[in-house]
C-alpha cells in the first residue's frame, strides 16, 4: 500500500537540481515575457491616445461638424478588468477521462472542479473558471488560442485513469502564450487518498508557478482526509448532476448527497453540496428549499469550517430568505478569505452590495466574476445588474445582451436588458424584449413591462398589466409600487410599499437602487421608507 503523505513520482527520471532550475525559469521567463508585453500595450495606447488628443485638437474644430452618433443597436466592447500587480492568470483544462468509459466522465470532471477549487486558494493566482475553461476545449482551440480568449498566462491539461479502486492522474503545465510545456508529473494512488492527491497536485503547480507557499496556504490543502471511495464517488455524481442546474437535475443531486450522508453523516463535503442544490431550487418548486439549504450549509461549517462553498451558501440563504444582510455579509466574505478565486461568493457578495448602494465595491466583486469565468453568460448577467443599479445603463445592456449571447437560456437577463432599455428611454425596445422573455420571475418582470408600455404612452396595455398584477396571489405590492411609480402616481405607489415593508420586506431589496423608483425618490417619503426599510 503507498504511504498517502509521500510525493508521487514524475513520469520520467528524477530530474536532476540543474533541470529543476531550468524548468523553473522557464515558468518564470514567460511571466516576465508577459509583463513586459503588457507594459508596451500600456505605453502603446497612452502614445495612441496622446495622438489622437493632438489630431483633435488641430483638426477637431475646423469645420464645425458634430462627430457622428453611435448606433443605439451597436454592443460597446467590453472593457477589460485590471489585473492585479503580480497576479499570474492560469486556466485548468477539463481532464480528459482515459478510463475507456464515457460513464466515467463525472469522476474526471469531479477532479477538475477539485483541482481549481484548491488552486484558487493560492494568492496571487487567477484561476478561470471550469465553465470558461470547458467552452474553449469544446471548440478545440489551441493552447494559444486559449490564451487569447481567456486572458491567460498558465494553463494546466491532463488525464484521469480510474480502475478499481486507484486513480493515475497526469498533468502538464504550459505556457499558454507559446505553447512550451514547462512541466509534467504523474500520479498514481488509492481511491481513499483521492482529496490528499488533489491538494497535493494543486500545491505542486502552485509552487511550480508562484514559488514557495505560505504555511497557512500548504497546510489548507494539506489537510484532507481519508474519504470512503463509494461515498466520494455519489458525491462526485452529486456536483456533475448540480453543475447542468436544471430543476431535474438539482433534485438528482440532493438524491447523491443524500446518499453520501447516509453512509457518511460527517462527509462535510456532502453537506455543502446539499446546502448549493437546496440554495437553487426556486421556492414554488419546493417550499422549504431554503430551511434545508441553511441547515445544510451550517452542518457543514460545523464539520469544517474552511468549506468557502458552505458558507456562500448559508450567505445566498441569508440574504434571499432571512434578509438579514449583516449576517449574510459575514459569510460571503469568510467565504473569500478562504477562497478568493471562488465566484459564486464573489457574484452574490457583489449583488449585495449592489443593493445596499455600495456601487464601488459591488462593482470591484462583479468585475472580478467575470474576469474569473469569462465565457459564463451567468456572470455577465451579474455585471449587468450591477451597472444597472449604478445607473450605467449602456454597460447594462452591453453585458446583459452579452450574457445572451453566451446562454441565450438564461432567464433574468432579458428581463435586466428590459429594465436597463426603459431606464434608458428606449420604451419601444424594452417591451420587445420583454414581451419575448421567458419569466424567471414573472412579476418583476410584469412591472418592468407595464412601466414601458406607460412611457411608450400605451396606457390600455399598461392597464392590462396593472389588473394581471392584481389577480395574483398573493398581490405583488412591490411590482404594482413599480407600475404606479411609472405611472407618476407617487400616493398609490407609497401606499403599495407601505404594503410591501409590512407583508413582503424581502421585495424590497433593491428599492434602494431600484430605476423603476427614481420617479419618486427625491420625495421625503422615500427616504423615509428606505430608512425604515433598513436599507
Amino acid at each position: 500500500m503507498s504511504d498517502p503523505t509521500q510525493v508521487a513520482s514524475p513520469t520520467a527520471d528524477q530530474p536532476s537540481p540543474e533541470e529543476k532550475k531550468k524548468k523553473k525559469d522557464k515558468v518564470q521567463a514567460a511571466w516576465i515575457s508577459f509583463v513586459g508585453r503588457i507594459l508596451a500595450q500600456v505605453v502603446g495606447a497612452v502614445a495612441t491616445v496622446t495622438l489622437g488628443l493632438f489630431v483633435l485638437q488641430r483638426h477637431g474644430k475646423d469645420d464645425g461638424r458634430a462627430a457622428p452618433a453611435v448606433d443605439a443597436a451597436a454592443r460597446p466592447a467590453r472593457v477589460a478588468t485590471p489585473r492585479p500587480a503580480g497576479e499570474v492568470a492560469l486556466a485548468v483544462l477539463p481532464l480528459d477521462n482515459f478510463s475507456g468509459d464515457p460513464k466515467q466522465d463525472y469522476f474526471a470532471d469531479g477532479m477538475t472542479e477539485a483541482l481549481i477549487a484548491d488552486l484558487a486558494q493560492i494568492d496571487g493566482l487567477r484561476v478561470i473558471s471550469r465553465t470558461s475553461s470547458m467552452n474553449v476545449k469544446r471548440e478545440g482551440k489551441s493552447i494559444p488560442q486559449v490564451a487569447q480568449e481567456l486572458s491567460v498566462d498558465l494553463v494546466v491539461e491532463g488525464s484521469v485513469v480510474k480502475a478499481g479502486d486507484r486513480v493515475r492522474v497526469t498533468a502538464q503545465l504550459i505556457d499558454a502564450k507559446t505553447d512550451e510545456h514547462l512541466w509534467a508529473r504523474s500520479y498514481d494512488r488509492t481511491l481513499r487518498d483521492v482529496l490528499t492527491l488533489q491538494g497535493e497536485i494543486a500545491a505542486t503547480i502552485a509552487r511550480e508557478v508562484k514559488g514557495a507557499l505560505p504555511g497557512e496556504q500548504q497546510e489548507r490543502l494539506a489537510r484532507k482526509r481519508l474519504v470512503d471511495p463509494e461515498i466520494y464517488d455519489l458525491y462526485l455524481r452529486g456536483r456533475h448532476a448540480w453543475n447542468r442546474r436544471t430543476p431535474a437535475d438539482l433534485q438528482e443531486a440532493v438524491r447523491y448527497f443524500d446518499q453520501a450522508l447516509q453512509k457518511d453523516p460527517q462527509f462535510a463535503l456532502a453537506h455543502a453540496g446539499l446546502a448549493d442544490a437546496y440554495g437553487l431550487m426556486p421556492p414554488s418548486a419546493t417550499p422549504d428549499a431554503a430551511t434545508k439549504a441553511k441547515r445544510a450549509a451550517r452542518r457543514a461549517i460545523e464539520l469544517d469550517d474552511s468549506l468557502a462553498e458552505a458558507h456562500t451558501a448559508l450567505g445566498g440563504v441569508l440574504h434571499r430568505a432571512d434578509w438579514d444582510r449583516e449576517a449574510a455579509e459575514r459569510e460571503f466574505r469568510r467565504a473569500l478569505e478562504l477562497n478568493p478565486g471562488y465566484i459564486t461568493a464573489h457574484q452574490w457578495y457583489a449583488i449585495l452590495l449592489a443593493e445596499e448602494g455600495r456601487d464601488a465595491d459591488a462593482l470591484r466583486h462583479a468585475e472580478r466574476a467575470v474576469a474569473l469565468d469569462p465565457l459564463s453568460g451567468l456572470m455577465h448577467q451579474a455585471l449587468g445588474l450591477i451597472h444597472l443599479f449604478g445607473r450605467r445603463f449602456d454597460r447594462a445592456v452591453a453585458e446583459e445582451r452579452r450574457a445572451l449571447d453566451l446562454a441565450p437560456q438564461l432567464g433574468l437577463a432579458p428581463q435586466f436588458l428590459a429594465h436597463a432599455l426603459v431606464a434608458q428611454g428606449k420604451a419601444t425596445e424594452a417591451i420587445a424584449v420583454a414581451e419575448r422573455a421567458s419569466p424567471a420571475n414573472e412579476r418583476e418582470l410584469l412591472a418592468i413591462l407595464g412601466s414601458a408600455y406607460i412611457k411608450a404612452g400605451d396606457r390600455a396595455r399598461a392597464e392590462t398589466i396593472r389588473r394581471r398584477l392584481l389577480a395574483q396571489k398573493p398581490v405583488p405590492t412591490t411590482a404594482l409600487a413599480q407600475w404606479h411609480a411609472a405611472a407618476g402616481e407617487s400616493d398609490t405607489t407609497f401606499a403599495m410599499l407601505e404594503r410591501s415593508l409590512s407583508d413582503q420586506p424581502g421585495s424590497l431589496r433593491s428599492l434602494k437602487v431600484d430605476p423603476l423608483f427614481d420617479g419618486v425618490r427625491n420625495d421625503p417619503r422615500f427616504a423615509d421608507i428606505t430608512r425604515r426599510a433598513g436599507l
